[in-house]
């Protein structure tokens, strides 16, 4: 054995330099087969570390180091008894507690070393594995070693590879600590020699003590466990054993089958009791019933993901798909072989989620749960700013090197050195953050199974991210907030209160002509995952709108899979196609010939390579996975050799693994874009035959793809009337019905929730507002929000013929001032001012206000605003776009949405989504053209757009030849 004790990593945040990578391949480079790192106060990086080391067949010790104010100490877990004291510990040491105080209460199952005789002292007694360490910078552990009768140990206490890291530790401290590299107390940092040494180095620096060698060897050996926990770690259901556990998990799914079902035939039942057993036997039960319970707490919820190919999750309510009827593949989700835990995933209202969290917390306790964490990396442009910040220049100078004016750095010779130490930190985690929806519930106290701190948000939080949790073996819930599922539960509150009611069990929005019409025709704004330009788009070039078609839609629409989605439409329209190989074909029938979903990746590993069930799940893992090209490649070569075993040509295993390649960072399983598109039928439900309370509600959660004037320019197009916001009609939310929207006091940027309340409090007491008097009389504002209500057109009603800019010398001058409680000066002696009766017009200068204060116009497009230069310009109306087929067209555009992409040959092109007052069209804008015109692509404001109308089946885009800023 050849280990060494004492390497701290990149995860020691803001002050290691070293990711797993680069410590392996320094391992495989020394002989090195065993290490112990010791990152401080944490094991952040536990899991990638123990991950990417079996690749290298190095062993990981689970060690810490920690920094107490007597000196160093350094913990290494030898039994699962001891790794749960150290993540206790660590635990506790957040909270102020005295970490060598707690290890002096208990330590079995971990080995102890310091360097510091006053800890070593007060250890002595209360340890039975303790060791006095030595380390290349600090020998000083002999002495205290032999006064005290303890054994040696040798530890390298190493931070990194080459002396010259020493520079990017400087910078990491220096962003730490907020100063810059130059006032640093140096004293505070780690030695420049601290480097993990040659295999004679080492033993040459060790060579007088070779009994501190013999320990290291020691504690190597004791601490060779190779697992953290025995089995996947699952919450107990309220102390029901596993047995009681499946019988109330088998008594919820047949009742709930009862009623989703009416009559349970026979392959229901099968299904039902096929899941069932592998459910139960592999102790899943307690899972499937506290989801159950979870999703009980919500108005409505979408569970998602590989759990919508469960019937048990469908009997409980926790998916809302049939798996039976759209023939979903439950070996996506769980097998009997299947060695990790599959997640559950559910989506609640957004505004509900959080208040679900602390449900969930309160039945289970909190000293149960945890939230699962993020790592964030530092990327290149935060990683120049810190970089830069480091070496004193300043904000401005910083802002115009990211904004690409070079010059700067020719001029001075500091940024040379700034952006080589940018590109050293960039990749390395800077910070923890809270995952947005993961969340651990675990049978005994979570700090007992992984290391717990606190979020900002005042959440317990693991210090591992998902990829740790789950090779953890603990189970990670994910609750997710979902705005479209407001706009569903908000839209149906709506309606009930007009007496129409939509049962949510007998309701089949799929099977609706009308709504399946809308969607083959891409009319889908405010409708949840098909309202992007791109899905849309496809829409119409399919003419599909069909549940079938959805789904496959929903997990085509992926940045790698763009190179088969034309193909895919030109089969939809019947392009014949040969088969590329009769099983493969009975894979993907259904998709048209084409990998569409994750499990496709994993049946065609199984039926054309002979893959296991479980190498063909890793293998989708893996293809999805980043800094993935050592286990990707040894999978390439196991499906090559097991395809050619089984006769199958070249050209098409070269074509298949193609696209299995076009899974290459996020795609979908099929229960999952059919669990999407389910939700997607329902909303599109709503904008057919209720769109008023639907865009009211799309307004009211805050949208989805577009802004907020995007959707009012849509309720627009949907012959929608558009009042207010208006005092006596607006609450503060959007409200529809019989084809109005009254827009909500929300609309109004900057105005203060205690103005609304205030209005809405007094109109609720005394009435509707009869004039500008009548307010001043009744209620005080702030100046700043009378302002920006009359700006919003809100006193319009109420106030005559005066102007907006009267209206607030109005309700100033006469009303009831809010000035945080100061007296008024002269307060008595002013006289009320009149409205003077005179015609009211739409000013510019009116409407500009206006349109700041509302991101949109009340009563127009915000075209109008140029109205007098569009009528000088000779152009088309987007509606016409299709009359125009080829030929070059001049319209007026305002920016709505814009997708930027790189080309094979790194250049930039862009997909811009314009709107006039008539319609929402696409560009295309290629390189050489946006070369041109980036300056005018990425700006708010209104744009000439020039350029020829393409076709592609019944969808319609223009090819930008030029773009101009109109006047």
């Amino acid at each position: 054995m050849a280990s060494r004790l004492g390497i701290i990593s990149a995860y020691s945040l803001l002050y290691g330099v070293l990711m797993p990578g680069d410590i392996l391949e320094a391992c495989r480079t020394h002989a090195i087969d065993t290490i112990a790192i010791t990152d401080i106060s944490g094991m952040h990086g536990l899991h990638a570390f123990r991950e990417e080391a079996q690749e290298y067949g190095v062993t990981i010790i689970t060690a810490t180091k920690f920094i107490t104010p007597q000196g160093p100490l350094w913990a290494f877990v030898s039994s699962a008894q001891g790794y749960a004291h150290l993540t206790h510990i660590l635990s506790l040491q957040v909270q102020g507690s005295d970490v060598i105080e707690a290890l002096s209460s208990e330590s079995r199952g971990l080995i102890l070393a310091s360097s510091s005789r006053p800890i070593l002292t007060r250890l002595k007694s209360c340890s039975d594995e303790l060791y006095a360490a030595i380390t290349p910078g600090n020998l000083g552990g002999c002495n205290y070693g032999s006064a005290l009768s303890l054994p040696l140990v040798a530890i390298e206490d190493a931070l990194f590879i080459e002396k010259k890291d020493y520079d990017t530790h400087r910078l990491l401290c220096a962003i730490a600590q907020k100063k810059t590299v130059g006032s640093l107390d140096e004293s505070l940092l780690a030695s420049p020699d601290a480097v993990i040494h040659s295999a004679s180095e080492y033993q040459r620096i060790f060579s007088p003590w070779p009994e501190a060698l013999e320990g290291s060897e020691r504690i190597a050996r004791q601490c060779s466990f190779s697992g953290l926990f025995s089995s996947l770690i699952f919450p107990s259901y309220h102390l029901l054993d596993d047995a009681h556990s499946g019988a109330v998990l088998r008594e919820r799914v047949f009742e709930g089958a009862d009623m989703r079902y009416g009559e349970l035939n026979d392959a229901i039942i099968d299904r039902i009791e096929w899941e069932l057993s592998i459910v139960i036997q592999k102790g899943f039960a307690p899972y499937f019933l506290i989801m159950h319970d979870i999703v009980n707490m919500a108005s409505r919820s979408c569970g998602r993901g590989s759990a919508a190919a469960s019937i048990i999750s469908y009997a409980l309510g926790i998916t809302q798909v049939d798996p039976i009827a759209y023939n979903l593949y439950f070996e996506r989700f769980l097998t009997s072989s299947r060695e990790d835990m599959p997640d559950i995933d559910v989506d609640f209202a957004w505004d509900e989620r959080d208040g679900i969290l602390h449900q969930v917390m309160d039945n289970f306790t909190v000293e149960h749960c945890a939230r699962v964490a993020n790592h964030n990396l530092f990327r290149f442009r935060s990683a120049v700013r810190e970089s830069a910040k480091a070496h004193g220049l300043s904000d401005d100078q910083i802002t115009q090197v990211l904004s690409g004016r070079n010059q700067l750095i020719e001029q001075q010779s500091v940024w040379n050195s700034v952006l080589a130490l940018a590109q050293s930190i960039t990749g390395l985690p800077r910070s923890l953050s809270m995952h947005c929806g993961g969340l651990v519930i675990t049978p005994r106290t979570v700090d007992t199974y992984a290391h717990v701190i606190r979020s900002r948000e005042g959440y317990p939080l693991l210090t591992w991210d998902k990829e740790g949790v789950e090779s953890a073996g603990l189970v990670k819930i994910d609750l997710l907030g979902n705005r479209s599922l407001a706009v569903i539960r908000d839209t149906l509150a709506a309606l009930e209160k007009e007496g129409i009611i939509i049962d949510r069990d007998t309701w089949r929005p799929a099977e609706d002509e009308a709504t399946v019409d809308l969607i083959a025709r891409g009319d889908t704004m405010g409708v949840f995952y098909i309202e992007s330009p791109a899905m849309r788009l496809l829409q119409k070039k399919t003419g599909k709108g069909d549940f079938e078609h959805i789904v496959i839609h929903s997990s085509l629409i992926r940045p790698a899979a763009n190179a088969y989605i034309e193909e895919y439409v030109q089969r939809v329209h019947g392009k014949p196609w040969e088969p590329i190989h009769p099983l493969f074909e009975q894979i993907v029938q259904e998709s048209y010939g084409i990998m569409c979903y994750q499990e496709d990746v994993s049946k065609t590993a199984i039926v054309l390579a002979g893959f296991s069930e479980h190498d063909g799940d890793q293998l989708r893992k893996v293809v999805a996975k980043k800094h993935k090209h050592k286990r990707l490649a040894a999978y390439e070569r196991q499906f090559d050799e097991g395809c050619r075993s089984r006769g199958i040509a070249q050209d098409v295993r070269e074509r298949i693994w193609s696209m299995i390649l076009s899974f290459d960072g996020y795609s979908f399983c099929k229960p999952h874009s059919a669990s999407y598109a389910m939700v997607s039928f329902q909303s599109a439900y709503l904008r057919v035959h209720h769109p008023a309370p639907f865009m009211a509600s799309v307004l009211s959660n805050r949208g989805g793809f577009y802004s907020e004037g995007a959707y009012i320019s849509e309720a627009r197009r949907m012959g929608l009337e558009l009042r207010g916001p208006d005092v006596n009609e607006s609450i503060y939310r959007y409200q529809g019905s019989n084809h109005r929207i009254i827009v909500g006091f929300m609309a109004i940027h900057d105005l203060s929730y205690r103005s609304v309340q205030t209005i809405l409090d007094e109109r609720h007491k005394g009435g509707v507002f009869t004039s500008l008097d009548d307010i001043t009389e009744r209620i005080t504002l702030p100046h700043t929000d009378i302002a920006v209500l009359a700006s919003a057109g809100v006193f319009d009603s109420i106030a005559g013929t005066a102007d907006r800019e009267e209206q607030v010398r109005i309700l100033l001058i006469n009303g009831k001032r809010d000035k945080g409680g100061e007296p008024e000066l002269f307060q008595q002696s002013v006289q009320p001012i009149r409205v003077q009766i005179r015609e009211r017009k739409d000013r510019t200068e009116e409407l500009l206000s206006e349109y700041r204060a509302l991101g949109f116009l009340r009563n127009h497009h915000i075209l109008f605003l140029w109205a007098y230069e569009l009528s000088r310009i000779r152009r088309i109306r987007g509606y016409e776009i299709p009359g125009h087929e080829d030929q070059q067209v001049t319209l007026a555009g305002w920016p709505v949405t814009k997708r930027t992409i790189m080309t094979k040959q790194k250049h930039v092109m862009a997909f811009v989504s314009f709107e006039d007052e008539t319609c929402i069209y696409e560009a295309v804008i290629f390189p050489q053209v946006h070369e041109r015109y980036e300056s005018l692509i990425y700006a708010s404001r209104p744009l000439i757009v020039r350029g020829i109308v393409k076709r592609c089946h019944r969808a319609f885009s223009i090819e930008v030849t030029s773009l101009s800023a109109l006047a």
